[in-house]
């Protein structure tokens, strides 16, 4: 699997990313400073299709962030303007995601085909945010899902 790296040396200290793997594995960011610098990735999906994505929350230095307590949400919507989601999973409902090795960052999250079963073939984007057990809110990845027709 390709690992996709971002330029450190641009992020403040004290900002978080993550590591998105299924298929694919993503790197992004968090900026709690108001800039908008969290990396945009593409995850190419099949309608009606199962998918389970593994997130590594880390920080800016690639130290993990303990996820003890915290909830880990990914959202799904048509575009960024847009008021409703397409798609929400939350850590903490069991059908929905987990947190894995809290003491390694790890989260899951999982697309069942009734996720995408009503949905176009066409272009969305995502975001995973956290919850630590602190109260502090991060977006950690974003990007776009490319939802595709499977053959046959």
């Amino acid at each position: 699997m390709p690992v996709y790296l971002f330029d450190t040396s641009k992020l403040h200290p004290n900002d978080l990313n993550g590591i998105l793997a299924s298929e694919i594995q993503m790197c992004g960011i968090q900026n709690p400073y108001g800039r908008s610098a969290v990396p945009y990735e593409t995850i190419e999906m099949y309608a009606n299709n199962d998918r389970v994505l593994r997130v590594y929350a880390k920080t800016a230095d690639l130290n993990i962030v303990n996820l003890t307590g915290a909830v880990g949400v990914f959202t799904v919507k048509t575009d960024k303007t847009a008021t409703l989601a397409v798609i929400t999973k939350h850590t903490n409902v069991p059908a929905e995601g987990q947190i894995g090795a809290a003491d390694e960052g790890e989260m899951f999250f999982f697309i069942v085909p009734a996720d995408t079963a009503t949905l176009d073939i066409r272009q969305y984007v995502f975001s995973i945010r956290i919850t630590l057990s602190t109260g502090k809110t991060y977006t950690i990845l974003e990007g776009v899902i490319n939802l595709e027709q499977p053959v046959g």
